[in-house]
């Protein structure tokens, strides 16, 4: 892969145009492979707020668009690394080197290897650009290279989550490579696995299939859950710690928590509204610390299977969004009528409630937006209510 001057000007030139409109356009400049250039055109834009490491160097080059959305974001790749260090690392699933590249900051040497010839070379280029030396690249599979490789500290892996047509998976077990099968074999040539996995997996059945697992990270950007990883090491654990993280511009918010301490805690339940409600964020609530963050926080829960906690006071560091309560009704017509008369919009969630927030949203007849923020949910006495709230 080379991209020429006439190339690299016209991305320069066409680096803010909508990609789809200029392939329609196309280009009549002999010396420019249109292609190539809105390959890196859309690169660039993507990379803008995924990877802004990369998007300030003009001489990055950029993969695929698909490969560029599977690949981690420069915020959840600097997360991965402060997790681990050690002398050697291998990276068994390159990719586009994100991962490698905050990763090459931790270990004395790592070992990039990537199947794909094309992807590999672009990491090549860009680990250069980037005065990154200590990675070795390999264009290969780790099949071929695993049953020779020297033992290292670290084996990363983010195993493919699309089948043979290019469809989307979930479980362990149908992603390439099967981690639940492989595990034996790649502990025998690592202290230590990094498996990056969906957030949309059955953690608890992960863990079951993976009792390797020493601990689990639920990683979040913003408030929106990106990727679960797993550490491995070898022997079956007990009382694993998780760690829910929400990754912020102005630092990453955690909570930890262990098996033993979930499995044990007792929250009391509330019988009487307070002034505040607490919503925990989206971390959290996929690690499963339903009864802890409740007894960490001394809160009251509304009901064991309704995720929301109540308190006179407001929390400081809550890992979630706070509300002040300022109406509280059970959702009839005379009461909607009643309780909603002044509220034509509002932002709309549920909570172990039997109606979707857009159906709700709608019988309430109201409109997306503003301050106003309505909880549907059921309260201890198993009584649907609706709690109308402004966030703090």
């Amino acid at each position: 892969m080379k991209i020429n001057e006439a190339t690299t000007a016209f991305i320069r030139e066409h680096q803010d145009d909508n990609p789809r409109e200029l392939a329609l356009r196309g280009c009549k400049l002999p010396d420019v492979d249109f292609h190539m250039a809105i390959q890196q055109i859309q690169g660039r834009q993507k990379a803008q707020s995924k990877l802004p490491d990369f998007y300030a160097n003009e001489q990055i080059w950029y993969p695929a668009t698909v490969s560029l959305e599977q690949c981690s974001s420069s915020a959840t790749a600097e997360y991965k690394a402060s997790l681990i260090e050690g002398s050697t690392f291998v990276d068994f699933s390159g990719g586009f080197g994100v991962d490698t590249f905050a990763f090459a900051k931790k270990f004395k040497l790592c070992q990039y290897v990537e199947f794909q010839p094309e992807l590999c070379q672009i990491a090549e280029h860009n680990a250069a650009i980037l005065n990154i030396h200590n990675i070795q690249f390999h264009c290969g599979n780790m099949e071929e290279m695993l049953p020779q490789m020297e033992p290292v500290n670290t084996i990363y892996l983010d195993p493919s989550r699309r089948d043979e047509h290019g469809n989307r998976v979930i479980s362990i077990e149908q992603c390439s490579p099967n981690i639940s099968i492989l595990k034996d074999s790649l502990l025998e040539k690592a202290n230590r696995i990094m498996v990056k996995l969906s957030p949309m997996i059955d953690l608890k059945q992960t863990i079951r299939t993976l009792p390797e697992v020493e601990s689990a990270h639920i990683v979040s950007v913003n408030g929106e859950c990106k990727e679960i990883l797993l550490l491995m090491t070898k022997g079956d654990h007990t009382n694993r710690t998780f760690v829910a993280a929400d990754i912020r511009s102005d630092k990453t918010h955690t909570f930890s928590f262990t098996e033993n301490e979930e499995l044990t805690a007792t929250p009391q339940l509330a019988v009487h509204l307070q002034k505040y409600l607490l919503e925990p964020n989206a971390s959290v609530l996929k690690a499963g610390a339903f009864k802890t963050i409740a007894t960490r926080f001394g809160l009251q829960k509304l009901h064991p299977h309704s995720h929301l906690y109540l308190s006179t006071t407001p929390i400081e560091d809550f890992p979630g969004r706070i509300f002040e309560i300022i109406d509280c009704f059970v959702p009839n017509k005379k009461a909607i009528k009643e309780h909603l008369k002044d509220i034509r919009q509002a932002n709309v969630s549920i909570r172990n409630f039997p109606l979707t927030a857009e159906s709700l949203k709608q019988k309430l007849k109201l409109s997306d937006g503003g301050d106003i923020y309505l909880f549907g949910t059921t309260w201890h006495n198993d009584e649907r209510i609706i709690l109308v709230s402004r966030k703090c």
